[in-house]
């Protein structure tokens, strides 16, 4: 049996299987890749900032019961509502400091706290004394996200048998 020999000087044979894939078709992989990774990122940093900066609701009691007990004006201002203020009638300092100048300390305890949308909802037991008399006074505080800040919305006396928070 007689073999052919190759043409000597022609193209060399070639393999068989896919073609290599040019530089642009990796370039091109690599950007779009780097970009889905830049906006991952970018959400998981925007996501965790909220997280971060969303605040404490109680911390917005505890201010409101520092402001009461300094008589810090500015506190209570920072730390309410102005539907708050405009219905407790302390709409401004002045007013504020003539009615509430004489509160001395007051005692509270956080018995419950349920989150709703928008709102945190604290069932509170306040405690003072009244011409030697200890006072407790069992109160419901609704604290309000307005704009990322938690600030105090309203107050409820609890009677005697409320509806416990569900």
């Amino acid at each position: 049996m007689v073999h052919a020999q190759p043409v000597q000087g022609g193209p060399p044979p070639t393999r068989g299987g896919r073609p290599k894939r040019p530089m642009w078709h990796w370039l091109l992989l690599a950007g779009v890749a780097a970009v889905g990774l830049l906006v991952v990122g970018a959400m998981a940093v925007l996501i965790a900032v909220q997280l971060l900066t969303r605040g404490n609701p109680q911390s917005t009691l505890e201010d409101f019961y520092s402001a009461l007990e300094t008589t810090d004006c500015e506190l209570f201002m920072d730390s309410t509502t102005e539907e708050f203020r405009t219905g407790a009638g302390l709409t401004s300092c002045e007013v504020f400091e003539q009615e509430l100048g004489a509160v001395s300390a007051v005692d509270y305890e956080v018995e419950d706290r349920i989150n709703r949308q928008g709102y945190a909802v604290f069932e509170v037991t306040e405690t003072y004394t009244v011409d030697g008399q200890q006072v407790e006074v069992p109160l419901r505080y609704y604290v309000r996200r307005i704009d990322g800040q938690w600030d105090l919305d309203g107050i409820e006396l609890l009677e005697e048998g409320a509806e416990p928070l569900t």
